[in-house]
Parts: structure tokens; C-alpha cells; sequence
């Protein structure tokens, strides 16, 4: 299958890597299907592509990648809903917000993880209340340090900070 998206040109789609979550996303109601790959060669970070509006793309990460102490609950309804009948057979990711001219201030919604069986590719976003909608993703104690690579700071050479 192939779908013309408006960000990265005609895409070719394995019917079996689509992601149908029911529901939609928060905000986005319309799209219930989604592809997602890699946003560069060894990268945490993937692209969250709609198929349904193809103007739609989401940078989302795997949160475990990056905070070792995550603890998601599935509810019994939510599981139901997607088929979700083992933990082994989850995958879960969480949306990034990446501030224009700050990535340093790059967040993730823990508070709003999406939840796919792997075994039949249905998803679902859930609300998780004991985690934050905006945590940031660089700890302040290194934000100076990506400040500095990013030529906000006072390093001599300025880099781009990849994502």
C-alpha cells in the first residue's frame, strides 16, 4: 500500500505494521491509523505518521528509553479494547513536544501513553494520572550542557543538537 503524506513524500505501507487506535488520539479524533518509524539510523526517537491525514506526524519515543522507574497500569477496560491479554505483548510510546528554537526544553506526555498489542496492532492512548503530560525529557542539570552544544552557550564550537 502506498500513502502520499504531506511530510515525507509517498510512503510505502506494510498493511501489517499499521497501528489502529481506537479512539484516536487526544486531539485528533479523525486519524485511528497510524505507521511508525524510525526519525533517523539509531535514533530513540520515531515518527508517529497518520495515514488517515496525512499532515499529521507526531515525534514519540519509547518513555522506558528514558526513565527506568515508569510503571504504566493498563485498566481491564482498555486492555479489553485492544485485545491485550499478556504484558509481554505491549508496546508502549508517549508524544514529544520539541519547542521551536528550545530543544532543550523537549517534552514527553507520560501522562498520556498510547498502548499497542503487538500481536494484532490495536492501540489505545490512556490516562495515566500519576505522571505529568509535560516531562522533560533533558534533566535541568544538562540543560546547560545541550545549551552549549546547541551555540546558546558559551562554547566555542556550536553544534546542532540531532534528535
Amino acid at each position: 500500500m502506498e500513502v502520499q503524506d504531506t511530510r515525507f513524500g509517498t510512503l510505502k505501507v506494510n498493511e501489517e505494521e499499521i497501528i489502529t487506535l481506537n479512539g484516536g488520539l487526544m486531539g485528533f479524533p479523525m486519524s485511528s491509523r497510524y505507521i511508525m518509524f524510525p526519525y533517523s539510523e539509531d535514533s530513540s526517537f520515531f515518527w508517529l505518521q497518520s495515514i488517515d491525514e496525512p499532515e499529521i506526524a507526531f515525534i514519540v519515543i519509547n518513555p522506558f528509553d528514558f526513565f527506568n522507574d515508569l510503571v504504566f497500569e493498563v485498566a481491564d477496560s482498555d486492555a479489553a479494547s485492544i485485545g491485550l491479554e499478556r504484558g509481554e505483548d505491549v508496546e508502549i510510546f508517549t508524544l514529544v513536544t520539541i519547542p521551536d528554537g528550545t530543544p532543550e526544553e523537549m517534552r514527553t506526555n507520560l501522562a498520556g501513553p498510547v498502548v499497542v498489542n503487538v500481536n494484532n496492532r490495536q492501540g489505545r492512548q490512556i490516562l495515566v494520572k500519576e505522571y505529568s503530560p509535560r516531562q522533560a525529557l533533558i534533566p535541568a542539570e544538562m540543560k546547560n550542557t545541550v545549551l552549549r552544544h546547541n551555540g546558546k552557550g558559551h562554547s566555542e564550537k556550536p553544534q546542532q543538537v540531532a534528535v
